[in-house]
């Protein structure tokens, strides 16, 4: 067989990177060779599969976070180097991006208000950086993720436009959060062989952090109940089955942040007229009381120590700002009213701080949060205190980069909250046409989906650490990318064609 003048380029680059590769195997040295073996991995699942690399990585990092959370986040391919999922995926995506731009003659954005609100934040929240560096060095960087992360929305809204992106984005979400409630259980029942043995470099491979773990299950929950709307098969209640699960399991983390998130996805869904899984929602809960009352009065077990108690003083405690009351008899509750009062010291300590220091610019990254609050609820406490962001993604934000960034970050949730108004009241009119012409319901399109996602892990983020690291950012970003690529209307007819053709 002959070869043409670019198959034996190939060809040779791939020996000398095979000899290379061996090379430093040899000599222990497997960090480069583990990068290069992935990337290429990649490319050619990307060759001969009709999804195109980007798309295929952010649904990797998407299925990586809810399954593996915590444990995932902090996987390495060097012990010394901070290569972890999110930096590898942005950079490798984010070059393959302007690439693509730079090849096409385009630019790696859209001209439109949310593009360049999301532009104007991450601009006023990088001015001061530098100075912040030099101060803090890599602390400062850390927390600067928050920002940085923002720039998967670029690459998911680039790879998202087309219909093969979308579809195996919305595999992944589906598959992940399907098999989560099951992997959450196991490491609920079984800690010590998720953090002793199934481990990489010594580090757990699953590591769950509930208020996350919640959230993607109300995530899953939402997404699960549009497969049931869209569907016609009998098999569609198979999605209903799941999506009622996932909401089980997420009340069973005790989680308050995720309750929050499932009713925020439910607004956006009412907003757009959808209220099937409100209604869902409803019923399924009258059916739960009604037998939860029923085993416990024939059982005589007194109401205090039933289920129903405990999600109801959750409830409860969510307006309780100050943790006035008492949850002791609540089963599931009893720390709520301390993580209240945790919070709201946090949170006053914080903008006190902030306000008399540099309340403009704010206290920059790489300045320790914690320290004041720690002296007001911890002052006796020599335990290490590791978290460094007050649980709330505004208050983040503000203490990081003052009025101005906060401002900004108003400006693109503003933007974020035109999008979502004008795609679901449209979802909801095309509906309403279709049912008036053909006296066919459809259920809501996947771009209103991935809306009510967007939404429910924002919430979640004002009451948790949830978008300061990359298990909750990582696939908020990606998310909000994919939302914004099919809200714009698609990927370009050109474009749609290649991507079909592969």
């Amino acid at each position: 067989m002959k070869l043409s003048g670019k198959d034996l380029v190939i060809v040779l680059i791939a020996l000398v990177v095979a000899v290379w590769a061996g090379l430093r195997i040899a000599s222990e040295t497997m960090t480069l060779p583990i990068m290069v073996g992935g990337i290429l991995l990649c490319v050619i699942v990307a060759h001969v599969s009709p999804v195109r690399f980007n798309p295929l990585v952010l649904g990797l990092l998407i299925a990586g976070y809810v399954l593996g959370n915590r444990g995932f986040a902090q996987l390495s391919i060097s012990g010394s180097l901070p290569l972890f999922p999110a930096e590898l995926g942005i950079a490798a995506t984010l070059t393959v991006l302007l690439w693509r731009c730079a090849r096409e003659k385009k630019l790696p954005w859209r001209n439109d208000f949310l593009n360049w609100a999301l532009i104007f934040w991450i601009a006023v929240s990088t001015v001061r950086l530098p100075l912040d560096a030099r101060t803090y060095g890599a602390m400062a960087l850390r927390d600067y993720a928050m920002v940085y992360y923002a720039l998967f929305f670029f690459v998911a809204q680039e790879a998202f436009a087309s219909d093969a992106g979308r579809r195996w984005a919305r595999r992944c979400l589906l598959a992940g959060t399907a098999m989560l409630p099951l992997l959450y259980g196991a490491f609920s029942l079984w800690p010590d062989f998720f953090l002793g043995t199934l481990t990489v470099r010594g580090l757990p491979l699953i590591y769950f952090k509930g208020d996350l773990a919640g959230t993607f299950m109300s995530v899953g929950a939402l997404v699960w109940f549009i497969v049931f709307e869209r569907g016609k098969s009998p098999w569609r209640w198979l999605a209903v089955a799941i999506s009622l699960g996932l909401v089980a399991a997420m009340l069973a983390t005790e989680n308050r942040a995720a309750m929050l998130a499932l009713a925020a996805g439910v607004a956006v869904m009412l907003i757009g007229g959808r209220w099937r899984f409100a209604a869902a929602l409803v019923s399924a809960g009258a059916v739960a009381v009604v037998a939860i009352l029923f085993w416990a009065q024939t059982t005589g077990r007194p109401w205090e120590k039933t289920p129903l108690h405990g999600i109801s003083q959750r409830v409860v405690s969510i307006v309780d700002f100050q943790g006035a009351r008492d949850y002791s008899s609540a089963e599931g509750a009893e720390s709520k009213g301390d993580n209240n009062r945790f919070r709201a010291i946090w949170w006053e300590t914080v903008v006190d701080e902030t306000v008399a220091a540099n309340p403009w610019t704010g206290l920059g990254y790489g300045h320790d949060l914690a320290e004041g609050f720690l002296r007001a609820y911890y002052a006796d406490s020599s335990d290490q205190f590791t978290t460094r962001s007050p649980h709330n993604l505004l208050l983040s934000i503000f203490a990081r980069t003052g009025v101005a960034g906060l401002g900004a970050f108003m400006i693109l949730c503003t933007a974020m909250l035109f999008r979502t108004w004008k795609v679901s009241r449209e979802d909801s009119r095309r509906s309403r046409e279709r049912l008036i012409d053909t006296g066919e319901w459809t259920g809501p399109q996947w771009k209103s989906g991935a809306w009510c996602c967007v939404w429910a892990i924002f919430t979640s983020a004002c009451f948790g650490v949830v978008l300061e690291g990359p298990m909750g950012a990582v696939v908020f970003w990606i998310l909000l990318g994919a939302a914004a690529a099919s809200s714009n209307g698609g990927a370009p007819k050109g474009d749609e064609a290649k991507e079909n053709a592969k």
